[in-house]
């Protein structure tokens, strides 16, 4: 009967439904965990880069040094390493640059990478659950970057800027390319210079 043929149709589609959101969570979790994993593969000299002044950027370098135990991503501001930062062919974001102060920059392997790219790479390579994060990596890019580019281009009036850092310890002082030992100083960004006021318009966005 027609009651009959209609139960087993909805029958049917159900279980169709069933096992279509079961291999797209399948694939969500091999996306989920092979792609850290394939970024982080074989990786050594990260190097982040990023605004000395600004607290969103501070929030995320403290992110980084507690959920990266392996140490593997080095720090540096941005105001203070304009020369080292064009031997790695990123001088454009750095003082002086023609999109100074307008990104994280990430060095890693010898290879530029900005904006969201910047931010996913690094999060790939820290401890879980932070790591898997770097999934979203799948999203185009033009669509990361502009949510990136929104958020940087408020950053500080929405979180403000700071002239003090996070209290050091031996082992996070470390974890900076200016750091030299015990008698350095004990802020490695301390000396970072509150850019002018052009640079902290909506034209030098940073994060």
């Amino acid at each position: 009967s027609i009651s009959i043929l209609n139960k087993i149709i909805l029958e049917a589609s159900e279980k169709t439904e069933m096992k279509t959101s079961i291999l797209i969570c399948i694939f969500i979790s091999l996306l989920t965990y092979f792609i850290p994993n394939e970024i982080a593969r074989g990786k050594h000299d990260a190097l982040l880069f990023f605004d000395g002044v600004c607290n969103l950027c501070d929030g995320f370098i403290n992110l980084v040094a507690d959920y990266d135990s392996q140490a593997k991503v080095k720090f540096g501001a941005i105001q203070r390493h304009s020369e080292l930062m064009q031997s790695y062919g990123a001088g454009r974001y750095a003082i002086g640059g023609e999109e100074e102060l307008s990104t994280l920059v990430l060095i890693l392997d010898g290879q530029v990478f900005v904006r969201s790219e910047a931010a996913l790479r690094t999060m790939a390579l820290l401890d879980s659950p932070l790591k898997y994060l770097s999934v979203f990596i799948c999203l185009p890019r033009p669509i990361r970057d502009l949510g990136y580019k929104l958020v940087a281009k408020y950053r500080y009036s929405i979180f403000g800027q700071t002239e003090t850092c996070r209290p050091p310890t031996p082992k996070f002082q470390q974890r900076f390319l200016d750091y030299t030992g015990p008698q350095d100083d004990p802020l490695p960004w301390a000396s970072a210079q509150i850019p002018p006021s052009s640079a902290l318009s909506s034209s030098s966005p940073s994060l």
